[in-house]
């Protein structure tokens, strides 16, 4: 039983390639493994400014760095998963825009947790797995697939916008639902609805969430973008979500800014994709759509002593599509993106956006070790009238 001596004595560790340091204990019963990551990036910004004229800027920055603890517990069925995050960007850290250099109080303020994910999930039922903890919400592809399994840079416009993100929760779950050789998955979970490291007391505002996905050709690596296994074998996987968010306190939901009236909004959220694979080929696209009913919730007008007019929710749509291949026989892949993102019209007060891009990939080990390097275009109605970016990305994972 679990009582009896688990210490590692005469363990096996090993390292094991994309997973870390991996620590194993002599009765098999417990596994640890520890995963640095890292990202390193350069960006250069070309935007339009006043008058017609160019605002260039750079940065260089630590874009992400991580450290993922992985395992089992009293047995391979209990499984758990821990995620730090130590990245400027990750933790929040606020800029006073001053250009001076950094200042107590004014500068370097962490305004986020660096616990990213923390959570356990119970494996004993093929059919209703249980995960309870923080994590990604299982509703749309792009943004449950990780940071560094991604084809390009980083994620489209669209998982910016429309993204339900990390909450904390339980959810039951399959990968491998009725049996049928891993060919059907589903989700069905509930949330606080408060987003990453919530913990105060809420109105009981709740997001619920289902998903199934379906893999017709077979089980496949469909959460992680290329086509690093060049199988000449078709894969394909569909998925689609939906979630509900009630008394969200957010204007795109669990995340977003709160809105000037201080009032709430109930929120729709529906999404499909596609992910295939064949010979070094991948293709993705995912659709996203979003219907909110706002609520005021009494706040005034400071002059008036009116109540605030109410802002319209970001009702609206978007498409993403992109694609990639492995020039066979290299290290080398070319990708091309293109994303869009659209208001519901006078009711929405979501504004129109557009993304185009290309990237040139260089595979060291797989996602493992990669350089990247994008070029990028935004756009809301005329595409010359746009922004422009550079970015170029190292990651180090191991």
């Amino acid at each position: 039983t679990w009582q009896k001596k688990h210490a590692l004595d005469a363990p096996k560790t090993r390292w094991v390639t994309g997973k870390g340091l991996e620590l194993n204990s002599a009765n098999k019963l417990f596994r640890l493994q520890l995963r640095p990551r890292g990202q390193f990036l350069y960006q250069l910004n070309d935007k339009l400014g006043s008058d017609d004229e160019r605002d260039r800027s750079h940065a260089m920055m630590l874009r992400r760095a991580r450290l993922v603890s992985s395992g089992h517990m009293w047995g391979k069925q209990t499984t758990f998963k821990m995620e730090l995050a130590f990245a400027p960007r990750d933790l929040g850290m606020t800029d006073n825009k001053s250009g001076n250099p950094p200042v107590t109080n004014k500068d370097n303020t962490v305004s986020r947790s660096l616990l990213l994910d923390f959570y356990v999930q119970f494996k004993q039922l093929r059919d209703l797995n249980v995960r309870v903890g923080q994590y990604k919400v299982p509703y749309s592809r792009q943004r449950v697939i990780s940071s560094g399994n991604l084809m390009m840079v980083d994620r489209a416009i669209t998982n910016a916008e429309f993204t339900v993100d990390r909450d904390i929760g339980i959810d039951i779950r399959s990968k491998d639902l009725f049996g049928l050789n891993k060919k059907l998955r589903y989700y069905l979970g509930v949330y606080a609805g408060e987003g990453h490291s919530s913990y105060a007391s809420n109105d009981f505002g709740m997001m619920y969430l289902g998903r199934v996905e379906v893999l017709p050709m077979g089980n496949f690596k469909d959460y992680h973008e290329s086509d690093h296994g060049a199988d000449s074998k078709a894969r394909l996987s569909i998925g689609l979500g939906y979630a509900y968010v009630e008394n969200a306190k957010g204007n795109k939901g669990i995340i977003g800014k709160r809105p000037k009236d201080g009032g709430t909004t109930d929120t729709q959220n529906l999404t499909a994709d596609i992910m295939f694979k064949v010979a070094g080929l991948s293709f993705q696209t995912e659709y996203y759509w979003r219907k909110g009913r706002r609520q005021q919730d009494g706040k005034l007008d400071v002059n008036t002593g009116e109540p605030l007019e109410l802002e319209k929710p970001r009702d609206g749509w978007g498409l993403m599509s992109q694609a990639g291949y492995l020039l066979p026989n290299t290290d080398f892949e070319l990708s091309a993106r293109y994303a869009l993102v659209r208001g519901a019209g006078q009711s929405s007060s979501l504004a129109d956006n557009n993304e185009v891009g290309g990237e040139l990939s260089y595979y060291f080990a797989s996602h493992s070790l990669k350089l990247q390097a994008d070029l990028l275009h935004f756009w809301a109605e005329d595409f010359g009238q746009g922004d422009n970016q550079f970015r170029l990305q190292l990651q180090a994972a191991f």
